[in-house]
């Protein structure tokens, strides 16, 4: 009895709450969260639980994911910059197109290093990369063939973010601001003509029942963000610190970069089987299309400018460590 009275409780569990914009059929979720979560949670040996939650569950729309890191709604989030319009300014500037690897594989260790490098004193002030990968490359995806920079004219595209969106004027469309969930049913509905997106969200979300065409050559990358509030890392013990620590940072991020440019041949593969018409840019066009986005990077070197940033020499560094990586 005695025994019993002055027993020491079981160590109470500790729970960290992942939340994301993204459905469960995503390529987020399947090769990353879902796996990351379940790795973790198996090494902490109960001593932590690394809870999930998809499409929003928790509620808000995605813009909000930021604020619910910092009020402590949830510890972790799953956030494109784009989704939440002024917020990460400079990281939106990683979308301008035609200023990265076109692959995930150099992309993502490109991000991580100049996101590092650059803003965790700033936007990123509070929270931990656990991960910054990048989507494969994004490219057109439209119900009419689009080879010339004449061919956008009277079109409507859905765009993930700002500047990806001012590219998209700038080359002659009207941009329109969805989720990827409700692409489907835009196109269908002729409320859109197509789509600036990364070739392995196509197939999850069966976009190349709803469009004809897909640009083979590179545009952008979106980048992924997974984020952990550093007030909830700083909750944890050493040991649970160093579990999460050793399964992020620099090395998770190139892997999970070598995992998204793996499902790019088959998302291509089934887009062709249902007989859609995946096409090339010719070098001159692709380069009318760099000349007429050039205002476009500019706005961003200028907005850095007014957060009294060096504008210039940020977008100078981007380019040097994707070049590095291996931008062509």
């Amino acid at each position: 009895m005695l025994a019993a009275l002055f027993a020491v409780p079981a160590q109470a569990q500790i729970v960290l709450k992942v939340h994301s914009f993204s459905g469960p059929q995503a390529p987020d979720q399947a090769k990353h969260l879902f796996p990351w979560s379940e790795k973790i949670n198996k090494l902490a040996g109960g001593k932590m639980k690394i809870e999930v939650y998809t499409n929003m569950q928790l509620g808000g729309k995605p813009a909000d994911l930021p604020q619910q890191l910092e009020d402590g709604v949830v510890d972790i989030i799953l956030h494109v910059p784009g989704f939440s319009p002024g917020r990460f300014p400079a990281l939106e500037g990683t979308e301008l197109p035609f200023t990265n690897v076109g692959t995930s594989t150099g992309q993502s260790p490109a991000l991580y290093e100049w996101a590092t490098r650059w803003l965790m004193n700033g936007e990123l002030k509070g929270m931990r990369m656990i991960t910054s990968h990048a989507t494969d490359p994004s490219v057109l995806h439209v119900r009419r063939q689009v080879k010339t920079l004449e061919d956008f004219k009277g079109m409507k595209l859905r765009v993930p973010g700002r500047f990806i969106g001012e590219a998209a004027k700038a080359w002659g469309a009207t941009p329109v601001g969805l989720p990827i969930s409700g692409v489907y049913e835009a196109l269908e509905r002729n409320q859109v003509d197509g789509m600036l997106t990364n070739w392995a969200i196509v197939p999850p979300f069966r976009l190349h029942e709803v469009t004809s065409f897909h640009l083979e050559t590179p545009i952008y990358q979106s980048p992924i963000m997974t984020l952990m509030s550093q007030r909830s890392y700083d909750k944890l013990p050493p040991d649970m610190k160093k579990l999460i620590d050793d399964n992020s940072g620099f090395e998770y991020t190139k892997y999970l970069g070598k995992e998204w440019d793996e499902l790019t041949v088959p998302a291509k593969d089934t887009i062709r089987k249902r007989g859609n018409t995946i096409y090339s840019l010719s070098e001159p066009e692709r380069q009318r299309w760099i000349k007429a986005a050039q205002p476009v990077y500019k706005i961003w070197i200028e907005e850095m400018n007014k957060r009294r940033l060096p504008g210039q020499k940020m977008f100078d560094d981007l380019l040097a460590t994707t070049k590095k990586y291996g931008r062509q």
